[in-house]
């Protein structure tokens, strides 16, 4: 009994090692071309589209996340009509620069799901340039290769400008950077730890005690990533991923993580629809992110954040 008890400790010890979660070299999916496509610096479009050039007064995000085309779960409820509606109706849409999706774009990395959701965004935002973050629901099977493929982009990491602000879209679906992309993360923004700086990532750093699955694998990895965001000037991480109502986690005066609600409702999870509108003014560096809630047949704003970059 001794001997099957201490059998059970040490496996139980090894699998939940900070060393023995994920080795971060030995998940690394990404090509050379992300370096390339990296450094093409500065980025003022996607797909086609422009964004705000680097002499405009400011911007405006229309902000999803965790969409999940083809989830069929029981307890997710969608309200996607009354959301096409209310940022037509209110204006949202047409006074929006840009459109920013945190990752699981699809349930299941099924490309007929990547194309829907393709086919709904590009219909629904037409024309205005459409920022895919990859989630760990894109990326099974294959799936990153068909993320890039669908969306035609170069790679799952790359930056852009928009205004004097500096966007970083990382590929965390695997719950890690990987070597390669966390070094050249890593030295790109310590070249540019002067500028304003927004992290667009779908995994966020930290989950709950309840549910280590929402955040990085590797402990080290995680707080590593915290220190060098804080003293390389980052402003905000943007993350989604949790689908529970919104985080704010302000680590240090001036870097915050925001951890988004997800598109869709869960009865399971107590979380309902929900959209955000981030609005930037140059002249200030103000930064606001607006929640908007489905409650009683309609989306509304139920609270409002403001940051200084």
């Amino acid at each position: 009994m001794r001997k099957i008890l201490l059998l059970i400790v040490l496996t139980l010890a090894f699998f939940t090692s900070c060393d023995n979660i994920v080795p971060i070299a030995s998940i690394d999916p990404y090509k050379e071309t992300a370096k390339e496509n990296y450094y093409a610096d500065p980025l003022t479009g996607l797909n086609g589209n422009d964004f705000p050039k680097t002499d405009a007064e400011g911007f405006k995000i229309l902000l999803i996340s965790d969409t999940h085309f083809g989830k069929t779960k029981s307890g997710t409820f969608f309200k996607t009509e009354d959301f096409e509606k209310y940022i037509k109706d209110s204006g949202i849409l047409s006074s929006s620069d840009f459109i920013v999706n945190l990752g699981d774009v699809s349930d299941n990395s099924e490309q007929a799901q990547l194309d829907e959701y393709k086919e709904w965004s590009e219909n629904l935002f037409a024309g205005k340039p459409i920022v895919n973050v990859i989630g760990n629901h894109d990326n099974r099977n294959g799936g990153v290769q068909r993320f890039i493929d669908t969306f035609d982009m170069d790679s799952t990491y790359y930056r852009f400008n928009a205004s004097d602000v500096q966007f970083y879209v990382v590929d965390s679906a695997f719950r890690t950077l990987g070597r390669q992309q966390l070094d050249h993360l890593m030295k790109v923004l310590e070249e540019n730890k002067d500028e304003k700086k927004i992290i667009l990532t779908h995994i966020p750093l930290y989950g709950s005690i309840t549910n280590f699955y929402a955040s990085f694998a590797d402990e080290k990895e995680r707080n590593f990533l915290l220190s060098r965001f804080s003293r390389y000037g980052v402003n905000l991480l943007l993350t989604g991923h949790k689908h529970v109502p919104e985080s704010y986690y302000d680590y240090t005066g001036s870097f915050t993580e925001i951890v988004v609600n997800g598109f869709h409702g869960e009865s399971f999870r107590g979380s309902v629809p929900a959209f955000y509108v981030c609005d930037y003014k140059k002249d200030d560096s103000s930064f606001t992110i607006d929640a908007y809630f489905y409650k009683d047949g309609t989306f509304s704003k139920t609270n409002s954040h403001t940051y200084t970059l």
